[in-house]
């Protein structure tokens, strides 16, 4: 778990990728692949000012649970941190 980043679900395909950790984040990428899941907008690479969060939508198929936690990475930080969904 991180302090770093939080991810919320408030709405069943809509998630939001906040920064939580007081500062600037860059590079900040959620992993796909470990998902299950299609998405057109998920973040990847992108930069997150204190508290800014980012929307995305993953789109399930086949009866697919959505994720209970998700993989997030930023520069400089550890390599994969796996984030609990809100």
């Amino acid at each position: 778990m991180s302090g770093e980043v939080r991810i919320e679900n408030p709405a069943k395909d809509t998630y939001v990728l906040r920064n939580t950790s007081g500062g600037e984040l860059d590079e900040v990428m959620v992993d796909l692949a470990r998902t299950g899941a299609t998405s057109q907008d998920l973040p990847a690479g992108m930069n997150l000012a204190a508290e800014e969060g980012v929307e995305f939508h993953l789109h399930h198929h086949g009866g697919y649970r959505p994720p209970g936690s998700m993989h997030v990475r930023w520069r400089g930080g550890p390599e994969w941190v796996e984030v609990p969904v809100t």
